[in-house]
């Protein structure tokens, strides 16, 4: 769930105030709209059926105490040794190429609290976990897990991640069309307006943009907390774009055109003419003591925050350019098996899906050594 600190960016903040108006396609004030209530659970639904012409069934929504979603929820179990030193494995490749803190700790699990709100699409199911003590958060989230819930119904996310997002890249990239869907109606929905067609040319994302462009150039924040930005804002900013340009139905394309890769969504205001490509040229043998942990294709948006933590910061002009100019990529994890040595090489491909660039770290000189003859040689 996500709370309402950022997602407001309007040319005309006032239309957020309090009202008494009784239409059916304005939303309440938070104060009237508790959303553990089903009178407010059907209201908070009809709104963004307002907003995206849509008439879904309300979902079942399940609220419940946080010691009653510990319980449903129990905590994962830890891992094991050997999953223990994978994982620590990619930590220190993710150090070396900027992309976590150098020192960067992983958070213990803490237990769920109010308020937070969660949809499950396998079982149709939102899950409202409140206690009435932050009504504006509550009611934000109940909007944006809605909203998730509406565009599952359509295209079957869960089913999308299966079948057409086969890459890092590409997961993220439909993250950001339902997380950047999500955030937009929600947001015009707190709006509290009735022309969603006119406020939408009203909108705005440009300070949450440039927020996420000091988070993405931030060497202390944590990839997972830049990308998640991204997802929210660079992806609402260009579902807004197309609700502008063609309504709900052009959203909808959206769902069948941009998949591919994040580059849709970095490229802003520009129009880009895909021409992907996955490096698919064979691994050489790794040194001797390495062998590969992971190859996936991580995309522009992750690209660009590593360059932007070496050039000290992310513009817009930054973006576009590598987002016009994107193929394809291979970033290749490798680790010693008998210490704690590791390499990253991300291979960035070229118009022809040539290798064009290759960047490689290691942690240390010999290790830095044996991949950059391997690879750069």
């Amino acid at each position: 769930m996500r709370t309402p600190s950022l997602a407001l960016s309007l040319l005309a903040l006032a239309a957020c105030a309090d009202t008494d108006q009784p239409d059916p396609c304005r939303l309440r004030s938070a104060s009237r709209c508790d959303i553990r209530q089903v009178d407010c659970q059907e209201h908070v639904h009809a709104v963004l059926g307002c907003i995206r012409d849509t008439d879904h069934p309300l979902p079942t929504i399940a609220v419940m105490t946080a010691d009653e979603y510990a319980v449903a929820h129990p905590p994962a179990s830890p891992r094991t040794p050997a999953e223990q030193r994978l994982w620590d494995q990619h930590v220190r490749a993710y150090v070396l190429l900027g992309l976590l803190p150098a020192d960067w700790q992983e958070a213990e699990p803490t237990p769920v609290v109010a308020p937070y709100v969660a949809y499950d699409s396998t079982i149709d199911t939102v899950v409202v976990v409140a206690d009435g003590t932050q009504r504006e958060a509550e009611l934000y989230g109940l909007l944006y897990t809605l909203a998730l819930a509406d565009r599952d119904r359509e295209t079957d996310l869960s089913g999308l991640l299966l079948t057409k997002t086969g890459t890092f890249d590409s997961k993220r990239a439909l993250t950001a069309l339902f997380a950047g869907e999500a955030t937009l109606f929600a947001d015009m929905a707190v709006a509290r307006e009735l022309d969603y067609g006119e406020l939408a040319e009203r909108f705005s994302y440009a300070q949450a943009l440039d927020f996420t462009r000091r988070r993405f150039a931030d060497p202390e924040v944590a990839w997972g907390e830049a990308m998640a930005l991204f997802q929210y804002y660079f992806g609402a900013d260009y579902v807004l774009r197309a609700f502008r340009s063609g309504g709900v139905p052009a959203i909808d394309a959206l769902y069948e055109d941009s998949l591919a890769s994040t580059a849709y969504a970095l490229a802003g205001s520009v129009d880009i003419e895909a021409a992907f490509s996955a490096i698919d040229v064979a691994l050489p043998a790794p040194p001797e003591g390495f062998r590969y942990l992971s190859q996936d294709s991580f995309g522009p948006a992750m690209l660009q925050i590593h360059r932007a933590r070496e050039d000290g910061e992310s513009t817009a002009s930054a973006e576009q350019s590598l987002a016009r100019t994107w193929v394809g990529d291979r970033l290749v994890i490798a680790g010693s098996d008998t210490s704690d040595a590791v390499a990253a090489v991300w291979q960035i491909a070229g118009p022809g899906g040539e290798v064009a660039e290759t960047i490689v770290r290691a942690s240390d000189d010999a290790t830095l050594t044996a991949f950059q003859e391997l690879f750069e040689g």
